[in-house]
């Protein structure tokens, strides 16, 4: 293939018409330009300059950039590590900056030195610098000279006043300029992504976000999941020289997270700083019925505007089953209150209930004589609370995570329970290694603070030097409170 390139440019290097012809070829084809002109570099191979030769997927993937690019719509590539996008995002932009006049464009990552830093390929600008170098003179603009054209973060085409910009990640990306597109780079690993995403959108009607998954905490899975924007999934088994024998040897060398991130494109599992690592695919269940005859615990959490409750029960087994969610957003607790007792009618009719509570929750405000446990007397709901360390009940999940009985997890939750799962598998997280205490995040916190209650008070802890109060509960036969 390499001599088939050597070939065409032989017999084009002293013939301007074949030269003009070529150009016209590449102009009106843009996998033509690639199979013939396009190089690649990587290091790890024993000759590190490749020609650029093209995939199936990633020909599917040059013709989606250029619908979105020519069409203007916004792109989400989630993808394994090692795919070529980003090579192939560049050059189709530099495509673009070489044959079609009108063509300005923005390229932008969460770091300045991951944008241009020159002599290191690793960056973007310099992944551009490399294929212009090697693109035949004839090929490169008129009257280009490096000196003049080719500055920190900018490449101008003098021919047709083209130019591609570089930026990185801060509250402003974007808005000082006009592009035809935009491709924001490890998107999910931006600081300012919300602010980021938000300032571009008047200066491009195409945004290309690339990269490999980081939890659901951010902007690029807020997209990939709750919105409309198109969606392109570059799985590692869609590339033709990667095989079960290759994962497997990547396994090896990987950790957990790094698997789910790098390879796997698993959003929950690829944070390296969850509370909870031993969750698994074991502890959930597509069917978890009521046992019969038995109460269900209700556990309140009182987050402002931002409640949630969680149905659970015990079994013989000493194991915990989570039953049902109910999260609230924007909602005063009265109405969520309202709405948790009717759905608790709805899906567990004729059963009785018990219900506990956040602490906080007999605590008053100055914002009102009421306190959260008030305001559910009020809908006919005592709870009870007790107190307890938060690192106390985070370990005590963690064992019925760990335990098993009668070969089953102590720890059973339904699939419905999709923010509790959610948080679990990565959403309840520690802000950094160094913090005993989780990052507080609705739903995620909230959840699970419902079941941290509901641990203790039903499998065991006892706290150090208080008491649970008998104001807010009348007497109860089954509880004696």
């Amino acid at each position: 293939m390499i001599s088939q390139r050597y070939q065409l440019l032989r017999q084009t290097e002293v013939s301007p018409e074949k030269q003009a012809l070529l150009m016209e070829q590449c102009r009106r084809d843009i996998l033509f330009w690639f199979a013939h002109f396009c190089w690649t570099f990587d290091p790890r191979l024993a000759q590190p300059h490749q020609p650029f030769y093209l995939y199936p997927f990633q020909k599917k993937l040059v013709g989606q950039l250029s619908q979105a690019i020519g069409q203007g719509h916004d792109l989400l590539i989630e993808k394994s590590r090692d795919m070529g996008v980003s090579w192939l995002i560049l050059l189709t932009f530099q495509y673009y900056w070489l044959f079609h006049s009108g063509s300005q464009f923005l390229v932008g990552s969460r770091k300045l030195d991951l944008v241009d830093k020159k002599g290191d390929l690793s960056t973007l600008f310099e992944k551009l610098r490399y294929n212009l170098r090697w693109l035949p003179p004839w090929m490169r603009p008129p009257g280009f000279t490096p000196i003049r054209h080719d500055s920190l973060l900018k490449l101008i085409n003098p021919n047709n006043g083209n130019a591609i910009i570089g930026e990185s990640s801060t509250v402003e990306f974007g808005r000082g300029g006009r592009y035809k597109a935009i491709f924001m780079d490890e998107f999910p690993f931006w600081d300012s992504d919300e602010q980021a995403f938000a300032s571009s959108g008047q200066s491009s009607p195409s945004r290309i976000l690339v990269g490999t998954p980081y939890g659901k905490n951010n902007k690029f899975a807020q997209l990939r999941f709750n919105s409309p924007i198109q969606v392109e999934t570059l799985h590692w088994k869609k590339h033709p020289e990667k095989d079960e024998a290759w994962y497997q040897a990547q396994t090896r060398r990987m950790s957990p997270d790094e698997i789910a991130r790098e390879l796997d494109i698993n959003y929950n599992l690829s944070l390296s700083n969850r509370v909870f690592s031993q969750f698994s695919e074991n502890h959930k269940r597509d069917h978890l019925e009521p046992l019969e005859g038995r109460r269900i615990l209700r556990s309140w959490d009182f987050g402002y505007h931002f409640p949630a409750c969680i149905f659970a029960q015990l079994d013989d087994f000493d194991r915990i089953r989570i039953l049902h969610e109910v999260v609230g957003y924007q909602e005063l607790l009265k109405h969520f209150g309202e709405r948790v007792l009717k759905i608790s009618e709805s899906l567990f009719p004729g059963v009785e209930f018990e219900d506990i509570c956040d602490p906080a929750g007999s605590q008053r405000s100055d914002k009102s004589d009421k306190t959260s446990i008030d305001i559910l007397n009020t809908l006919g709901v005592y709870p009870f609370f007790q107190r307890s360390l938060i690192v106390s009940g985070i370990e005590r999940i963690r064992m019925k995570l760990a335990g098993e009985s009668e070969g089953l997890p102590t720890l059973l939750i339904h699939r419905r329970c999709r923010h509790l799962i959610d948080a679990f598998e990565g959403g309840y997280r520690y802000a950094s290694t160094d913090h005993e205490l989780p990052y507080q995040e609705h739903p995620y916190e909230d959840v699970m603070d419902c079941l941290r209650y509901a641990v203790v008070y039903k499998c065991g802890i006892s706290p150090p030097n208080t008491k649970p109060s008998r104001k807010y509960r009348p007497i109860d036969p089954y509880t004696g409170y």
